[in-house]
């Protein structure tokens, strides 16, 4: 594949016309994106662009929008460009949620959205399973199976989204404190009036 940047999907004035241009060759320019061969498109509507397509870095998605966003002809950059690691974190997180293939180790690869399943799974439903899994994801192209069968099955789990993690250890951990606060002698859900704070420690002092 070579480094292709796609005609606008619609006719364009003048001015849109020669951003266009420019925005092509500031992209062509970038040689880290022209050597990657990847696919974009340019969409302009008066001084705004929106870029599309796919791209293998994280980097060269952030660094596309933002030599484009410095141009002085153009008024601001929509970046809805797609890396690779987009893809690779969104199947690996699909894979880990479904109790069918979460058990197994399963390498996710992606080049231009064609993921690659890799790993040893015990049967044939579990092979049809992780790729249906895969290509259920919105940013994958398609997906192409490489895994082998084997093994020994495994009980079927599915792992919590790591935000949903994050919230229970916190909330552990604040029930956590709320005991120990009780267990001190410490009861921080009715606060002594300021008054009966200081009456009380005269009177202790007394």
């Amino acid at each position: 594949m070579s480094w292709v940047v796609r005609a606008p999907d619609r006719p364009l004035e003048r001015t849109e016309k020669k951003t266009y241009t420019r925005v092509r060759r500031v992209l062509w320019d970038y040689e880290p994106l022209r050597a990657s061969h990847a696919e974009i498109f340019i969409d302009v509507e008066g001084d705004l662009v929106r870029l599309r397509g796919r791209v293998r870095t994280l980097p060269q998605k952030l660094i596309a929008s933002g030599i484009v966003a410095r141009m002085p002809e153009v008024g601001g950059v929509t970046n809805e460009l797609i890396a690779d690691p987009d893809v690779v974190r969104a199947v690996a997180d699909a894979l880990a949620q479904d109790e069918r293939t979460a058990a197994y180790v399963l390498r996710v690869d992606a080049r231009h959205g064609v993921v690659s399943l890799r790993g040893e799974v015990p049967s044939q439903a579990v092979q049809d399973a992780a790729m249906a899994t895969a290509a259920s994801v919105p940013l994958v192209a398609t997906v192409r199976n490489l895994t082998t069968i084997g093994g020994e099955p495994r009980a079927a789990v599915s792992l919590h989204r790591p935000a949903e993690a994050a919230d229970g250890v916190e909330n552990a951990a604040l029930q956590d404190e709320h005991q120990l606060q009780q267990a001190d002698g410490v009861d921080d859900s009715a606060p002594r009036d300021e008054h009966e704070a200081q009456q009380a420690d005269s009177e202790a002092s007394a």
